[in-house]
């Protein structure tokens, strides 16, 4: 089911009726007044049904067109599917980017490098995992624990009290963007589960990444025990 973020005020309320000799139906269509009755009941115009089968049309349009994408598919995706249900799969290089860290955890903001990367996701959740490699993955790449805060160790993100709102006629292009900047926009807080996604200790050598500037530390991360494959679509 969608999710509602404008208030929609109800004015109408059809009333379907089937005969019970031949199964036909007659709809009745009902305005409402200021207190939700319904008033004014009449027979379901032409006029009203091309309106309502409007909306509906436009509605479904909006669903077919999630991650289209116009021109050559970029280097980067790895699988996508397109339409209401769509998700894609995609990577990440070695690069940088602006990290912001809650107070309690006592790394300061900054941009570091991060892992080259593998991302999952579908209009409501995030998973990612990370590369000891450059270049586009396969089916055999090995997958390891993202060496961030607040991801599970399944790669599912958690955003807290963050607002996601993608778009249900997203672009490609538009969706990849929205997450990663859902992703690293966020401030990292708590590690979840207990356990540690590196060899080693996390605060550190996020401290250092961003002090000093280096490539991140690759044989520092710890492997998932699985591929590619295991998480395509």
């Amino acid at each position: 089911m969608e999710k509602i973020n404008d208030l929609y005020i109800p004015f109408k309320a059809l009333m379907v009726y089937r005969a019970e000799s031949d199964n036909s139906y007659y709809v009745e269509n009902h305005d409402l007044d200021s207190r939700g009755m319904a008033i004014n009941a009449h027979p379901l115009s032409l006029k009203e049904s091309k309106s309502l089968a409007e909306a509906l049309d436009s509605s479904q349009r909006q669903a077919e067109n999630f991650l289209h994408h116009k021109g050559l598919m970029g280097e980067n995706i790895l699988q996508l599917e397109t339409g209401r249900n769509g998700r894609a799969v995609w990577f990440t290089g070695m690069v940088k980017k602006e990290l912001h860290f809650v107070k309690g955890l006592h790394i300061p903001d900054g941009i570091a490098y991060v892992p080259p990367m593998i991302w999952k996701a579908d209009r409501k959740q995030l998973s990612v995992w990370a590369m000891d490699m450059t270049g586009r993955p396969n089916e055999t790449t090995l997958l390891y624990y993202a060496p961030f805060y607040n991801v599970y160790e399944n790669g599912s993100v958690c955003f807290g009290n963050v607002k996601i709102e993608i778009p249900i006629d997203c672009s490609l292009s538009a969706f990849i963007g929205s997450w990663e900047h859902y992703f690293f926009g966020s401030s990292f807080s708590h590690l979840i589960g207990g356990e540690v996604p590196i060899n080693g200790n996390l605060n550190d050598t996020w401290k250092r990444q961003i002090t000093a500037g280096r490539k991140f530390p690759l044989i520092a991360m710890k492997k998932t025990g699985r591929s590619l494959a295991e998480v395509l679509l």
